[in-house]
């Protein structure tokens, strides 16, 4: 009687590897990463300004001197903006090189055979996919809210990157519900974050000066690192900051919020006020919403609900000022 046994391989047959980056340790090679976020935070000219500085072997942020830049080329797939007038002038304000950055000229969608996308990866010598946003190029054979489908498309992205040695890196937008875990804040299936090996977080951190935290949710090949930030100065540049770089924005923020609480303090001192009519003062201040939140917050502000809109008063304090 025949037995017909599973093929394995004993793990002293196998040797080791060590993990390359694209960007350590946020962008793996041979893996997919995920950048999640809100709309109107430029994900996408994050990724644009690691890919360009790519293009042109320049040293990625935050990498010691030891490191050595690597140079190569981009495939950046993106059906949400214009190339001639919004794509391709960013890439010129960051000082790309053209040259190196692949744009797909056909209706191009992620479907069940995958051959022709290694194939070109190869052809093209690729080493960056940028896939801005996810929702943009599934085929008919994926949905993004049904776990069987959207995980078999990631598992595929996953061996694409595996077998051609690329990093791919996905831009994915997050749910308006920001209660429960950040790194689940994700659109769809849990399997999208499951299938990657490193994930990204990016969430506003000052108003005023457009300054975004990047969160290091995710990594499996490397420790985690810490957060970071960007500042978005002008279209397509954006200055990369560490922690350190980042105290004067927090010191900002802070005195921003201090100024906020003595304005509201001023304008309830004698008595109620629509918030409408108290948030309106304080923003022509230059102070922005969440700071004016934050405010409000801190110095215990009641909040009553009338037909004419919601009054704020001052801890303890009636309606026609006394406390």
């Amino acid at each position: 009687m025949s037995v017909n046994l599973i093929l394995t391989t004993r793990a002293s047959q196998h040797g080791t590897a060590v993990p390359r980056f694209c960007w350590f340790p946020w962008f793996p090679y041979k893996k997919v990463a995920i950048i999640q976020g809100e709309s109107g935070i430029a994900k996408s000219t994050f990724v644009m300004n690691i890919a360009a500085r790519l293009t042109n072997g320049e040293a990625m942020p935050f990498c010691d001197g030891d490191t050595e830049a690597e140079l190569g080329n981009v495939l950046y797939l993106n059906k949400e903006d214009n190339i001639e007038e919004t794509i391709n002038p960013r890439f010129i304000a960051m000082g790309a090189n053209l040259d190196r950055i692949h744009y797909v000229s056909e209706n191009f969608v992620f479907d069940a055979d995958f051959k022709r996308l290694e194939d070109t990866i190869k052809a093209l010598k690729i080493n960056l996919i940028v896939v801005d946003p996810l929702g943009s190029f599934l085929g008919k054979n994926y949905n993004m809210n049904t776990a069987q489908s959207i995980g078999t498309l990631m598992r595929d992205l996953s061996r694409v990157a595996f077998n051609t040695g690329v990093a791919i890196v996905v831009i994915s937008h997050v749910t308006k519900n920001p209660s429960g875990s950040e790194i689940n804040r994700h659109l769809g299936s849990s399997d999208i974050i499951n299938a990657a090996r490193s994930v990204l977080s990016v969430t506003r951190e000052d108003d005023e000066r457009d300054v975004m935290t990047v969160k290091h949710l995710k990594s499996t090949l490397a420790k985690r690192a810490s957060p970071f930030y960007y500042e978005i100065l002008g279209n397509g540049i954006i200055e990369f900051l560490d922690g350190s770089e980042i105290d004067d924005v927090q010191v900002l923020s802070a005195s921003k919020v201090e100024l906020a609480q003595e304005m509201i303090y001023s304008i309830l001192a004698d008595g109620a006020k629509y918030g409408r009519d108290v948030t309106e003062l304080v923003r022509s201040a230059g102070i922005g919403k969440s700071a004016i939140d934050e405010a409000k917050r801190e110095a215990g502000i009641e909040s009553i609900k009338t037909h004419g809109g919601w009054l704020w008063r001052l801890p303890g304090q009636g309606v026609g000022g006394s406390q």
